[in-house]
């Protein structure tokens, strides 16, 4: 059986501490944009995908949203660094190194969910409309929907001038 390939080592004329942190954090995870749990819809597809063992849905700093899968890039040398950092991905070579998570001291989320429990409570207190909403659609299983009777926020209407 033939030997792997052994991976390329950033090249000695660039400084690891202007590449990056050599941390990995981002290269420890797949990251891709969804619709997020802003409508029922929204909501019972982040159900579906918190639903399974080891995958998250955030929403960044920026307002959008995400869904998370762990994987380690196969790539990424035990020191933190790239081993074809010079041949990096187009994704990779745009990531700015000044908002990272190896170089924030801010979570990298605004909002995340872990499991259907944290997303129910999150709907519950910060989204009652909706959270009802979901209710009224079936989607939240009784272990989701807490104690207790849901009141709808209203929208107030514009005041007349």
């Amino acid at each position: 059986m033939p030997k792997p390939a052994t991976l390329p080592t950033l090249p000695p004329s660039l400084d690891p501490a202007t590449v990056c942190p050599p941390c990995g954090k981002c290269c420890r995870y797949v990251a891709v944009g969804i619709d997020g749990p802003v409508s029922v819809s929204g909501v019972s597809t982040a159900l579906w995908l918190v639903y399974h063992r080891n995958v998250t849905v955030y929403q960044s700093h920026d307002g959008d949203w995400f869904v998370l899968f762990p994987a380690d890039c196969d790539n990424l040398l035990p020191n933190g660094l790239c081993g074809v950092y010079e041949n990096r991905p187009f994704l990779c070579r745009e990531y700015d190194v000044d908002g990272c998570e190896g170089t924030s001291a801010e979570p990298p989320e605004k909002v995340r969910f872990d499991d259907g429990a944290a997303l129910g409570a999150w709907l519950r207190e910060k989204r009652p409309a909706l959270f009802a909403r979901c209710l009224a659609a079936g989607i939240l299983p009784k272990e989701l929907t807490g104690a207790g009777p849901v009141k709808a926020r209203r929208r107030r209407p514009p005041a007349r001038s």
